[in-house]
């Protein structure tokens, strides 16, 4: 929502060859200029959990989702608010692969 810069009032649009936004009741007009595309640049993924953060002492059986190796390394963290539970993060022993318990 635009609102008049001289009265306050809601300003209306109107569309067609010269869109604008116009004032109702005072002789207040914004033309809308058109740009020109731009393209949208995609943001790299930061990860949550690194190689370094899960350390290889705690083990657990926790079958590998891409390998089906029956060993990993764990680590339980609160990435979320206080109210939610922890989180556990699992790296496999075999081919590293990181997953998080769902």
């Amino acid at each position: 929502m635009i609102f008049c810069p001289t009265c306050g009032n809601l300003l209306r649009y109107e569309g067609g060859g010269n869109s604008r936004f116009f004032c109702s009741s005072c002789p207040y007009i914004a033309y809308i200029k058109r740009h020109k595309k731009q393209l949208l640049v995609k943001k790299s993924i930061e990860h949550v959990v690194s190689k370094e953060d899960i350390p290889t002492a705690a083990e657990t059986e926790a079958p590998c989702p891409r390998c089906g190796h029956d060993k990993a390394c764990f680590k339980s963290m609160q990435i979320r608010s206080g109210d939610e539970p922890e989180s556990r993060f699992y790296r496999c022993l075999k081919c590293e692969f990181t997953w998080r318990e769902e």
